[in-house]
């Protein structure tokens, strides 16, 4: 590291600078410290300008913008029973009442962001107009950066849910105090590659039994089966990586070069605040069918406005959603429990999948 005294020789100033910047007189100080900034200055020969950029790796699942209105209805017809042939039956006009399922979705995230731009001041700081440029271009570019983040931490959020999965586990119930806690797999006492192997069976069962027509996997148990090629894991990184990749690519068929097509890795699902505050279940996966994002734009623009007196300029940008889940469609998720497991503890009941075919 250079001394002081290195830099002002290096800076072509003298030690009489030196000695006037460390001067407690203001009349001595002021100049000294203002020839030292101005050689500072004219020693910049070249600029560069950058920032960070990020995009939400969910934004692919939103659904058509809301241009008007707030809410969208969402209805799901569920699969009528058969019932045996009656040939001695004489009343036909029995009325057969067909079971709906209705969500509503409103908007429920709205967010702004803002910049200041203060060209004049800017305009000491670069080199040329191009600097300038950069500049301003990259402060705006940060609004974008942040309104992603922060749509993507929203919906990890209402990920963090245990209403939403088919496997949750209903606690107390009856009771006023009855809620609903994600399913756990049990891995005490487990080492790292047999864990791996556990997760790996779990998630495997998951997406298998998804194929099937079954009522087990989503929250509203209606019957429902889905698409392989609809199906989306997310998983934290640090789990994706002790995990077997090969595995992965034959499950939700896929080369090993488009795996992050259908595989979304996070760092964690919790919230956490300014404070260091956490939020919600530390959940190891998520297996999601597609349909079952109800993610909708409603207002999504920009605008500034220049103030001439104290030449500035404010850039605002806006994001209005619609952040929702539909309950009708199958997800479930799975937290790691390392706690010793006791007599009275059970793997969650399954009841046994259905096999009667469904259409596309």
């Amino acid at each position: 590291m250079l001394s002081n005294s290195e830099i002002y020789k290096l800076l072509d100033l003298d030690d009489t600078v030196l000695e006037g910047v460390h001067s407690k007189e203001s009349s001595v100080f002021q100049p000294a410290k203002n020839q030292v900034i101005n050689a500072i200055i004219n020693k910049i020969v070249y600029q560069t300008v950058d920032g960070f950029g990020w995009t939400n790796p969910f934004k692919k699942f939103d659904g058509r913008q809301v241009d008007f209105g707030e809410t969208i209805e969402n209805i799901f017809v569920e699969t009528p029973k058969g019932y045996t042939f009656n040939k001695d039956a004489t009343d036909p006009f029995t009325k057969f009442v067909t079971s709906v399922k209705v969500l509503y979705a409103s908007i429920n995230y709205e967010r702004q962001y803002g910049a200041t731009i203060e060209d004049a001041y800017f305009r000491r700081c670069v080199l040329n107009q191009y600097g300038l440029n950069d500049l301003i271009t990259e402060i705006l570019r940060q609004l974008t950066t942040s309104k992603n983040i922060e749509e993507f931490s929203a919906t990890l959020g209402m990920l963090n849910n245990p209403d939403l999965y088919g496997n949750s586990v209903v606690v107390d119930e009856g009771l006023q105090t009855e809620h609903k806690e994600f399913e756990k797999l049990n891995i005490y006492g487990l080492g790292e590659a047999e864990t791996a192997k556990k997760i790996t069976e779990k998630i495997k069962d998951i997406t298998t039994s998804f194929k099937q027509p079954s009522k087990n996997h989503n929250a509203f148990k209606v019957l429902n089966a889905t698409d392989p090629q609809r199906i989306t894991l997310v998983i934290k990184r640090t789990i994706k990586n002790t995990i077997d990749l090969d595995f992965l690519t034959g499950v939700f068929n896929l080369d090993k070069v488009g795996m992050n097509a259908k595989i979304i890795e996070i760092e964690d699902f919790r919230q956490y605040d300014d404070d260091g505050n956490v939020f919600g279940d530390d959940i190891a996966f998520v297996v999601i069918d597609d349909r079952c994002w109800d993610n909708h734009v409603a207002l999504e623009d920009g605008g500034l406005i220049y103030n001439p007196k104290g030449k500035y300029t404010n850039h605002f940008m806006n994001l209005w959603k619609i952040l929702g889940f539909k309950y009708f469609y199958n997800a479930e998720a799975v937290v790691l429990d390392n706690t010793a497991p006791t007599q009275s503890t059970q793997e969650t009941p399954t009841e046994p999948e259905q096999s009667e075919p469904v259409g596309e």
